[in-house]
């Protein structure tokens, strides 16, 4: 109980190294950058009187079109931050267009619930292999 400060919505990073081979994988790059910049913006009303909020995100980690089994699961989330360089070796790099040879996205995202002991249970419920006792 001394320790306990309250329940908090979990915070999760990741970072992913895009670095286009061909103009249409430039294309994809430049594509998913702009989703992930427009997910997390306000979307005006029609009538541009009222803001809604920014969209949510399902994530999770998958193996074979499958969510994985031993890997955390997480509840819907929130894009915070999206964070972009263009140098992640160190170095400024361009093709012949201007597409950068190599892009860090980096997206932080926190869950839109809290995390209850019984949702740990619901979501390792799955992840038991046939020989686990536990």
């Amino acid at each position: 109980e001394l320790l306990f400060k309250g329940p908090s919505l979990r915070p999760f990073t990741f970072a992913f190294k895009l670095a286009p081979r061909s103009s249409k994988e430039a294309e994809m790059v430049i594509a998913i950058l702009r989703f992930f910049k427009q997910g997390m913006a306000p979307i005006k009303s029609s009538s541009n009187l009222f803001l809604k909020s920014p969209n949510t995100f399902r994530i999770g980690y998958y193996h074979r079109r499958r969510p994985h089994r031993f890997l955390n699961k997480f509840k819907e989330c929130a894009l915070q931050s999206v964070a972009l360089e263009y140098t992640p070796d160190g170095n400024y790099a361009v093709y012949n267009d201007g597409m950068p040879v190599a892009t860090e996205l980096k997206v932080s995202f926190m869950e839109t619930k809290l995390l209850f002991s019984e949702d740990v249970d619901i979501y390792w419920q799955g992840n038991k292999t046939q020989n686990s006792t536990a």
